[in-house]
């Protein structure tokens, strides 16, 4: 058998305000929670989201907009945009210059990034080949 990547895990600053972020700005259900955690799932893959219980989280790396980031497919792209919007959220696109704002009834490029509340950049989609290798259901 091969290997299957079934599982990522983050630490959250805020774990209210993280799960509010993927269960109602993205749209992924959680499945279950424990003290401390969260699990999501797209049925395939699961995203525990714990609570971060440590010293202070370091500042961003400066001028890696996308030194760590997540990929999400949606099934529409300006829905989910605009529940981001409404939560707060900035979308952008990123260039060399950094982050460009996109405007959410013209999104050109087929996708949007977006940063979850501890600045990691979540790149979402509604296209079915965004990524090599992944087969959509």
């Amino acid at each position: 058998m091969s290997p299957t990547l079934v599982h990522v895990g983050i630490r959250a600053s805020d774990l209210e305000a993280t799960i509010r972020f993927w269960r109602d700005g993205l749209g992924i259900p959680v499945v279950a929670s424990r003290d401390g955690s969260f699990d999501l799932s797209d049925g395939y893959h699961n995203f525990r989201i714990f609570q971060h219980e440590g010293p202070s989280r370091p500042p961003h790396v400066s001028g890696m907009l996308d030194y760590l980031h997540i990929g999400v497919r949606v099934s529409d792209l300006e829905a989910a945009a605009s529940r981001l919007l409404e939560m707060g959220y900035e979308i952008f696109s990123d260039g060399l210059a950094g982050k460009i704002p996109v405007d959410v009834k013209n999104i050109e490029e087929g996708a949007f990034k977006v940063e979850d509340p501890d600045g990691i950049t979540v790149d979402i989609t509604a296209s079915d080949d965004q990524w090599p290798g992944v087969q959509m259901t």
